[in-house]
């Protein structure tokens, strides 16, 4: 089944507020894109137009902890989307990327200044949102996950992966990402059922850690056509995840240095299909869902205690989601 497929069957008992969500995220990336004149602000609305998984688990939350009426945390829950955008516009920025979920990213659209300014604009209208639910709690757990996913970035920028190992490509992900994912899921719980953060940060952690992992995978196994950037970019960037990370170690010496020699260039068709096969070929495709599902287990082990209810059958089925994902 396609994901967005999957993910509309997932998102059902959200649907109306996800539309919502949707809706907000898309008039402050039009009001962003106003700012600077020479762009069309009807252009580049596809960046807009995530998977929404950030708001998803901050709406499916609320309702496994038993709230009625979830509507009152859609601006809510596009905060999260928009702190997301963000931090992919900035990523952008320091991979040198072109292309963003199929069309040219804002340092493309603009260049490298306007592009961190119309990130820090996105952070800044997130902010705003959420001071609307004049909770203190909710603003340090924010700005605690944004410390964490700048931290990530920092420890390891320069750092030459010859000497990190799978526990520094398990804490990056964990920085970088699944901070963010439990910051989501822990937003209502820190409004009106605080006993609960625990749990719901546990299972966004978890998670978070699952996507990064598999994110990577689809780096080096997915086109351009799929992915919405090019392919292969963690590659031509020398990052260290850890699909690259095993790959490097079941590598014979030769094939290291063909792959070190692929850092800095953007690859052709055929690298990029060398890079798959090797990838397969050395089973770390399998290896990498392997450990992404240890994380997945640990997800749905926090969230367990919690009362059966369509928001947290959702929430099970999105975390498997995350591993069938292709894109």
């Amino acid at each position: 089944m396609h994901n967005q497929d999957s993910l509309i069957q997932i998102y059902a008992p959200i649907a109306t507020e996800i539309d919502r969500v949707r809706e907000v995220v898309c008039e402050i990336w039009h009001d962003a894109l106003t700012l600077v004149s020479t762009t069309d602000a009807n252009s580049n609305k596809q960046q807009a137009k995530g998977k929404l998984l950030r708001p998803a688990l901050c709406l499916l939350g609320a309702g496994a902890l038993g709230k009625k009426d979830i509507s009152q945390y859609a601006r809510l829950a596009a905060a999260y989307e928009l702190m997301h955008i963000a931090s992919l516009t900035h990523d952008d920025v320091v991979d040198h990327a072109s292309l963003r979920r199929g069309q040219n990213s804002l340092n493309t659209l603009w260049d490298n200044h306007a592009a961190i300014l119309g990130g820090d604009y996105l952070v800044a209208r997130a902010l705003e949102l959420l001071t609307e639910y004049d909770s203190r709690p909710l603003i340090v757990s924010v700005l605690q996950s944004m410390q964490r996913m700048a931290e990530g970035e920092l420890r390891y920028f320069g750092q030459d992966f010859i000497h990190a190992g799978e526990a520094d490509c398990i804490a990056l992900a964990d920085s970088k990402t699944a901070s963010l994912f439990a910051a989501s899921c822990t937003a209502p719980a820190s409004l009106f059922a605080p006993d609960q953060v625990p749990v719901l940060h546990e299972f966004g952690i978890g998670l978070g850690i699952a996507f990064q992992l598999l994110d990577d995978l689809l780096d080096i196994t997915q086109s351009e056509d799929v992915l919405g950037k090019p392919a292969c970019g963690d590659v031509t960037e020398g990052k260290h995840t850890l699909p690259l990370h095993l790959l490097r170690i079941a590598m014979t010496p030769d094939e290291r240095e063909r792959l070190a020699a692929l850092t800095g260039n953007t690859l052709s068709v055929i690298e990029q299909q060398w890079v798959w096969e090797t990838v397969q070929r050395l089973g770390v495709d399998k290896m990498t869902v392997a450990r992404a599902t240890q994380y997945i287990d640990q997800a749905l082990a926090a969230i367990a205690p919690l009362p059966d209810s369509s928001y947290k059958k959702s929430m099970i089925t999105l975390a498997q989601f995350v591993l069938v994902r292709q894109a």
